[in-house]
């Protein structure tokens, strides 16, 4: 996700932004920019680089004006070009947007402006907004404010997808619009001076009296000499008599004395990290959102490598680590549709994989760059087989070699330990399977109806009251040594949980299925080795057979933590998930185990956002 920050107020706005932007490059670096409004012009300054580059090298500072808005990009629509970097304006450069979410039907709205003669500069989704707003504009000989409110709240209505918006318009210069729907947005309001954000540290340094903006919110900012408007919240100078004011409306109805002030008493790091210890929680937390972005993004990618799906028989997904589990549970979903896809450890690949131009190789890489992986798509290509790369990172090498390339839309996740971009390989894949499904004639309506619950069922796995059950069940985890089991789709997940706790707590973890266990590995039982259960939702055939193997490890005195979505006496510790459709509950598997490692980490004392000998991306064999 990117970043995204907006001030109106007395102070020269490019000061504002400049700072606000270096707060908010972790969200997003490879290109920036600001927009700000300076006697009567638009100025735009933008390019590609990290904030600090690119905020020297176009003079950022050299604009006055005292309202602006200013973006850090991670790129999701469009490569890493100055073209595509945000803020973006429409035909006469008269008003200009700053965007972080997916505009999911972008590709028909910019048809439709093409036609209606409108020139593109980029290839992003975002650039569809200014053109839609100066579209509604036309509707008016000399549009008012309220006409120009107005055509936002029209165009508003137009998209799908999720967005925090900026919107910043010369002919209006006192007004700074700001909009959220499912990705979020914070009004920072001060004495004289107002301030918007995608997150607090934005602003911190100026104020620490927040609101934080809800789905479907649009607030409104007012820069002006004398306001009596009762239905506005004001700050005055008392210096030159200049009122802020701000107003929130959600669904045309203003509702600004129902959202609430906040103090926040944190200090920039903590804003950083959401009020969060670590990344590594701040970005589980973040699981929700980045679903929601994942299950909107790349349609039409998504279709074309369904289609890809159906024209070869031999499939083969790739990926190393977290990406391998996830491909690993693709296998499982795309056997209910008779479909054999073999995931495959990418370092392998080139000893193993049998391929020639008959063949479909989809790999999956975080960063875009993982050594083996690359590798792998490379030799693919070299026999002639179809490409494609499942990936985070946008111009990045996996992205320039495969032949279908799909974003992930997680944004950038700072700590090495794999959480939110794992929900968001799952999603891909899940959709994929979806689309295959319908490709080929099949009834997928039930499984797509819970796209939309997911996020959902993910809130009740890392709510508050569960979190501190995790918390507490860590504390009584005193073993050196423990399984991850599970059968069926969750069985990649137990592999994963079993990573995730031995790469951050530094304790050994293996996961297995739980089929396996007498077959050799239950003679390890005892005081020194637990087991952490991942038992199948209640309406899974595997059950009743993984209950069984819980009662093989009670039997010999073994310890176990269940996770699972019914209450089960046998076990010593129970992480309660949702009860969900068995093709849906990976996505509430991963993060209770995501957390029980997390918590364990941080009470053994570890660096968890940075575990010892570890990188965020393996570029060396």
């Amino acid at each position: 996700m990117c970043g995204i920050v907006g001030y109106i107020g007395n102070r020269t706005a490019s000061e504002i932004l400049l700072k606000g932007l270096k707060r908010l490059k972790y969200r997003g670096y490879d290109s920036c920019g600001i927009g700000i409004i300076d006697n009567n012009k638009l100025i735009i300054k933008k390019s590609v680089g990290k904030v600090e580059e690119v905020a020297k090298k176009e003079d950022f500072l050299e604009v006055n004006g005292y309202g602006g808005i200013g973006h850090s990009r991670w790129a999701t629509h469009g490569g890493i070009t100055k073209e595509n970097a945000h803020p973006h304006t429409d035909c006469k450069g008269e008003l200009c947007v700053v965007h972080n979410g997916i505009i999911s039907n972008y590709k028909e709205l910019r048809d439709m402006l093409i036609k209606k003669g409108h020139v593109f500069k980029s290839q992003t989704d975002t650039e569809v907004i200014p053109h839609l707003i100066e579209e509604e504009l036309k509707k008016y000989e000399n549009p008012s404010e309220e006409d120009y409110i107005n055509a936002v709240k029209n165009t508003i209505k137009k998209l799908d997808g999720t967005y925090a918006l900026l919107i910043l318009n010369k002919n209006f210069p006192n007004l700074l619009i700001g909009l959220r729907n499912e990705s979020p947005l914070i009004l920072g309001v001060k004495e004289d001076e107002c301030f918007l954000g995608s997150d607090i540290s934005a602003f911190l340094e100026w104020t620490k009296e927040i609101i934080p903006l809800e789905d479907g919110d649009m607030v409104v900012l007012r820069k002006e000499s004398n306001n009596n408007d009762k239905d506005k919240d004001k700050t005055k100078n008392k210096n030159n008599n200049v009122i802020i004011s701000y107003t929130i409306y959600n669904n045309n109805e203003n509702i600004t004395d129902r959202r609430e002030k906040t103090i926040i008493e944190w200090d920039i790091e903590s804003a950083e990290k959401g009020g969060y210890e670590h990344f590594m929680l701040k970005e589980i937390m973040e699981e929700p959102e980045v679903i929601k972005n994942s299950s909107k993004i790349c349609n039409d990618e998504i279709k074309e490598l369904a289609k890809a799906l159906h024209n070869y028989d031999k499939v083969y997904i790739i990926a190393m680590g977290t990406s391998l589990h996830a491909s690993m549970v693709a296998e499982y979903w795309f056997s209910k549709l008779n479909k054999l896809i073999i995931p495959c450890d990418s370092s392998e690949f080139l000893i193993k994989g049998i391929v020639d131009e008959n063949t479909l190789v989809i790999g999956i890489t975080q960063s875009g760059e993982t050594y083996d992986t690359i590798k792998a798509i490379k030799y693919a290509k070299e026999k002639g087989a179809k490409t494609a790369t499942i990936v985070n990172v946008l111009g990045s090498t996996a992205t320039r070699e495969a032949d279908i390339t799909i974003m992930m839309g997680s944004g950038i996740e700072i700590s090495v330990c794999a959480t939110k971009t794992y929900m968001s390989q799952l999603m891909i894949l899940y959709r994929l399977f979806i689309e295959y499904g319908e490709v080929i004639g099949k009834d997928m309506s039930i499984y797509r109806k819970e796209l939309e619950n997911i996020p959902e069922y993910i809130k009740e796995v890392i709510n508050e009251k569960e979190r501190e059950n995790i918390k507490n069940i860590s504390k009584n985890l005193a073993a050196k040594n423990y399984l991850f089991i599970s059968k069926g789709i969750n069985l990649p997940n137990a592999l994963e949980g079993a990573l995730k706790f031995k790469e951050i707590t530094y304790l050994h973890a293996e996961g297995m299925s739980s089929g396996f266990l007498k077959h050799g590995t239950i003679s390890l039982i005892d005081e020194n080795m637990d087991t952490v259960a991942l038992v199948p939702p209640s309406n899974s055939n595997l059950f009743n057979s993984i209950i069984s193997n819980i009662e093989e490890i009670k039997a010999r005195n073994g310890k176990v933590v269940g996770v699972s979505p019914v209450n089960i006496d046998i076990v010593d510790y129970l992480i309660k998930i949702p009860d969900v459709m068995e093709e849906v509950s990976p996505f509430v598997y991963a993060p209770a185990c995501q957390l029980l490692a997390y918590y364990k980490a941080v009470e053994l004392g570890r660096d968890v956002d940075k575990p010892r000998g570890l990188a965020k991306s393996v570029t060396v064999e």
